[in-house]
């Protein structure tokens, strides 16, 4: 089992969560109430909640993969961060269609959602409610408490670096809000709990706010080791601090593809190594792989969900595809395939283009039928020696948040903008060994330019959750660039209103906080 440490379900510590949305209907973490105080007695306590925190990008519960849910929903794989974060990075974009037919599905691929939109309430509300596991976990390991307590000075130590990859991930959290929704509430660890209104603050804000609190604890993260698979490593913060650069224009108005630069130095030098197969990253065993930088964790038996790597297997495959010999799965909804605009970008010999064409047309000209648009095997349950998962029905596949590849396309991005502390010639070398691993051509400096590297990373990272904000950072999103039912019509509409850029704020936060202001145009 590659569970480890990273998520303990065990007996988690009741408290009342701070949050920003008064009716979150957010539940309490177990059935058996404790006292905080004589919670955080044990001392294996601070492990168990540091897990919590871990299992709030993964999990909707503490009972796998639906019971003791942390907020009610209709379907608590949809609850899950992952599933509602993929559906906003990539269901929006050129790279997936999906074929379930509701109205919250469809207002995000025809690119015409709202304030009302279920995903987006899900999204938001589990983002804040992670943060708020993570201000109580901040509020209770202060040095006033663990005296309090007479916490050992071994655990006093280890409780350091728990708080650091706290604060870390407390700071991830902010970055997919800002990213997302651009103006939003922020709350402060000292609030507290109970009734508690935030203030709304900019992307300026946050952007000050994460880039501080991650260049604060990168020096207390745990290091690029195998002990430290799927916990937010100093290379983590890192290639987060290098996204913020990276997209500094679209936050902040201000260029920092320097700053970026400096950062994804430090990245290329921590020791990852490029997978020599493609397929391998995405398997039920890419544990193993040594270009994960950070990923969250799934397990067939002790981390399963509804939602995570199990729904992008799921979703992409149909019984006539056998899920279960070809890709040790036995789940088949047939939900979600690729838009021709991500097929038609690989070349034949494209090791990446992992798709199943039998019985499929390319073209999506109907977009609620599964077989119309070629199937995405990208995701498999299947281990590297070809051996199933331990579950048929529960995917053993980590998902790769970052990664090495993603690391040298940012890097040669970050040189065509400009950015001084890399080369043009190193950029070049860097994308090459995506493309010889992959079996395409190799590029040349005159053929690099930044057309190139928008599609080289569509190539390489699709449905890993980066489209939308790459589209948006490269100008294609709402303007100058066309795909099939972007705005609702199958020949596409390349120009669509500028508020799309950024979401809206969930219709029942605006209403239960006078504080805020509803994003422009919703």
């Amino acid at each position: 089992m590659k569970i480890n440490n990273i998520y303990i379900l065990a007996l988690m510590i009741f408290f009342t969560l701070t949050s920003c949305v008064k009716d979150l209907d957010t539940e309490p973490l177990t059935d058996n109430i404790l006292t905080p105080e004589k919670a955080w007695q044990d001392p294996q306590s601070y492990g168990q909640f540091l897990a919590k925190i871990y299992a709030g990008f993964a999990l909707s519960g503490n009972e796998g993969p639906a019971g003791s849910p942390d907020m009610n929903a209709s379907d608590q794989g949809e609850a899950t961060f992952l599933r509602s974060y993929w559906n906003l990075q990539q269901l929006c974009t050129d790279e997936v269609i999906g074929a379930w037919d509701n109205e919250t599905l469809r207002g995000l691929q025809f690119c015409q959602w709202n304030s009302a939109n279920n995903f987006l309430l899900l999204n938001y509300t589990r983002i804040y409610l992670n943060i708020a596991y993570a201000n109580e976990f901040m509020r209770q390991t202060t040095d006033e408490k663990l005296s309090f307590r007479n916490v050992s000075p071994e655990l006093k130590a280890q409780i350091q670096t728990m708080r650091a990859e706290t604060r870390a991930l407390r700071a991830l959290s902010y970055y997919f809000l800002m990213d997302l929704y651009g103006k939003i509430p922020y709350i402060p660890e000292e609030a507290g709990v109970g009734a508690y209104l935030p203030d709304q603050k900019d992307r300026a804000f946050i952007f000050s706010f994460i880039e501080s609190e991650l260049k604060a604890v990168e020096t207390a993260l745990p290091n690029n080791s195998a002990n430290n698979y799927g916990k937010f490593t100093a290379p983590a913060a890192w290639m987060l601090l290098a996204k913020i650069y990276l997209n500094a224009e679209v936050y902040i108005q201000q260029n920092k593809y320097s700053e970026s630069l400096i950062y994804l130095n430090k990245v290329l030098s921590a020791g990852y190594i490029l997978e020599p197969e493609y397929k391998n990253l995405f398997n039920a065993d890419n544990n193993q792989s040594k270009e994960i930088i950070y990923s969250i964790v799934f397990d067939g038996h002790q981390a399963t969900t509804y939602g995570g790597t199990t729904f992008l297997l799921a979703a992409s495959y149909k019984s006539d595809m056998n899920p279960l010999d070809n890709f040790g799965f036995s789940q088949a909804w047939s939900g979600i395939r690729s838009k021709e605009t991500l097929s038609d970008k690989f070349t034949g010999t494209d090791k990446r283009a992992m798709f199943w064409k039998t019985d499929r047309t390319k073209e999506t000209t109907q977009w609620s039928d599964f077989n119309q648009g070629w199937s995405v095997t990208k995701f498999s349950n299947k281990n590297r020696d070809g051996s199933n998962g331990s579950n048929a029905v529960f995917a053993d596949t980590d998902f790769p948040v970052y990664r090495l590849a993603d690391a040298y396309l940012m890097y040669a991005e970050a040189v065509l903008r400009g950015g001084q502390g890399g080369t043009l010639p190193q950029a070049v070398t860097y994308v090459n060994l995506l493309r010889t691993r992959a079996n395409a051509p190799l590029i040349s400096e005159s053929t690099m330019n930044l057309n190139f590297i928008l599609d080289e990373r569509s190539r390489e990272l699709y449905w890993e959750g980066h489209r939308r904000t790459d589209l948006i950072r490269f100008g294609k999103f709402t303007k100058e660039y066309n795909w099939p039912w972007k705005n609702g019509v199958y020949s596409g509409t390349p120009n669509i209103d500028e508020k799309y850029k950024i979401y809206p704020l969930p219709a029942t936060e605006i209403s239960a906080n006078p504080k805020l202001t509803q994003n422009p145009g919703y």
